[in-house]
């Protein structure tokens, strides 16, 4: 090896070293850069076959990651996103009851039969019997009106659904787009990391969106893979969009060539769109059909004591309550009945025509439903079902929550193996920059002293 080539050889060193400092350098820089991923710097030696066999060349550099751990995380992502969705949106349904005041459908289902127990203690006082017809105004009205706000409250998570399907789309371009740019930057053999950067925070606000798995195929391009079905490959994005079946239910429709789209809701288990559809059509519409059987035969059970008895006119047979035929729709159609609306003498207090005015005998069994199990009811009456349907609420935002906490922490200790992967270390990356700077001084020690005897050399044949 001559001197021209030891000059050669400490030049690449040092072009090497210096790649390896600006890589180190770009690292400290983006320590605290959301979504950064630590590069390395990739130093090779020339192979024999190279005229410069023995000197180091860039190889390039590398994105440091496991593609496992990668796929958990978004994985984890998912599902800790469409934990936190169930557990804020069945806050807000807990709330619908509006029992925390004492004002809400507890407080007016105790106040009902308080007034059938101050109707038996005064059957001919119209002022009672207008008090007992307003009570059971209050209790249906809070029965519609939690009903109505379940129900409004499903069309609120429609649009919100609508919204996200919007957001998903996006990403998807985004993500698309993205993936087309670094396809292009390789190809002008350009080092795509930051778009690499980019890319992939875009999937992790995609997978907080919509459950999600990557993986590469075998032309190098990257796939997206939704619930049940391929979201994007390569440049090419697939959009995902809502339909609302006969039942009443959302469907989440991925697009098809010439079709109507492919319907995926079944397969949705992660993101926020899957925490708002559980919660709207899972959640509620249990809860729903809780308040309708519990509306439905609390007020039949009423009602079939109240036609029993006899009104001041002396006629029986009448419902104190108009609902349903059936259970469902029951708390939404709840309302006192027209023909007792407005006229206090036909509440039947008396058990006895012949007794009338003063008996008082129906009035007393009309107080006494509050404390009758009803087998419909699950043998509880009248105020231990609510309490059950009330705590089948609670239980449902206690089990989110716990849900919640558990997916949290599964996730924060996937992201602590992820940052000791690929976040930056500022204590390597100075053991990284000492390395590349101590290699440079070598190879530019090297470089000085080989130029000196050529420059020797020189002056010595020049004589």
């Amino acid at each position: 090896m001559g001197l021209t080539d030891i000059l050669n050889t400490a030049r690449d060193a040092m072009s090497a070293q210096t790649f390896g400092l600006t890589v180190t350098g770009q690292n400290v820089a983006n320590v605290n850069t959301p979504g950064y991923v630590r590069r390395q710097a990739l130093i090779e030696t020339r192979d024999m076959g190279d005229r410069n066999f023995g000197s180091v060349h860039v190889a390039g550099l590398r994105r440091v990651g496991d593609r496992f751990v990668e796929q958990r995380h978004l994985a984890l992502t998912g599902a800790s996103a469409e934990a936190a969705s169930r557990d804020q949106l069945l806050s807000q349904a807990e709330a619908l009851f509006n029992d925390f005041q004492g004002t809400g459908l507890g407080s007016s289902l105790s106040e009902l039969f308080s007034s059938f127990s101050a109707l038996s203690a005064s059957p001919n006082d119209l002022t009672v019997r207008s008090t007992t017809i307003g009570r059971a105004a209050a209790f249906a009205d809070q029965v519609r009106s939690a009903s109505n706000r379940m129900q409004n409250f499903r069309t609120d998570l429609f649009q919100q659904a609508r919204e996200l399907t919007a957001q998903i789309n996006t990403k998807l371009d985004t993500v698309a787009q993205l993936s087309g740019r670094i396809n292009q930057a390789r190809a002008l053999g350009e080092e795509p990391a930051d778009l690499q950067d980019k890319r992939d925070a875009a999937l992790l606000e995609l997978a907080d969106l919509i459950e999600i798995s990557t993986y590469t195929d075998g032309n190098g391009q990257l796939v997206v893979q939704g619930p049940g079905v391929t979201l994007m490959q390569g440049d090419s994005a697939r959009h995902v969009n809502l339909d609302i079946g006969g039942d009443g239910k959302l469907r989440v429709l991925a697009e098809t060539v010439g079709g109507n789209g492919s319907d995926i809701t079944h397969f949705l288990s992660g993101g926020q769109l899957s925490g708002v559809l559980t919660v709207r059509d899972h959640d509620l519409v249990e809860m729903q059909s809780e308040l309708d059987t519990f509306a439905f035969h609390v007020a039949s059970q009423v009602n079939a004591v109240h036609a029993g008895g006899f009104g001041l006119d002396g006629a029986s047979g009448r419902n104190l309550f108009a609902l349903s035929a059936t259970e469902a729709g029951a708390a939404a159609s709840l309302q006192v009945d027209a023909d007792i609306a407005g006229h206090p003498e036909r509440i039947a207090a008396s058990a006895s025509a012949a007794e009338l005015p003063g008996n008082a005998g129906q009035a007393v069994l009309l107080a006494r439903v509050a404390d009758t199990p009803l087998a419909a009811l699950g043998n509880l009456d009248p105020n231990q079902a609510y309490a059950r349907l009330i705590g089948r609420v609670g239980q449902r935002k206690a089990d989110s929550a716990a849900t919640l906490e558990t997916r949290e922490a599964m996730t924060a200790q996937v992201e602590v193996v992820r940052q000791s992967i690929s976040g930056v270390s500022l204590d390597e990356e100075m053991v990284a920059l000492t390395k590349y700077q101590r290699a440079f001084e070598a190879a530019s020690r090297v470089f000085t002293t080989a130029d000196r005897l050529l420059e020797e050399l020189i002056n010595t044949v020049g004589r």
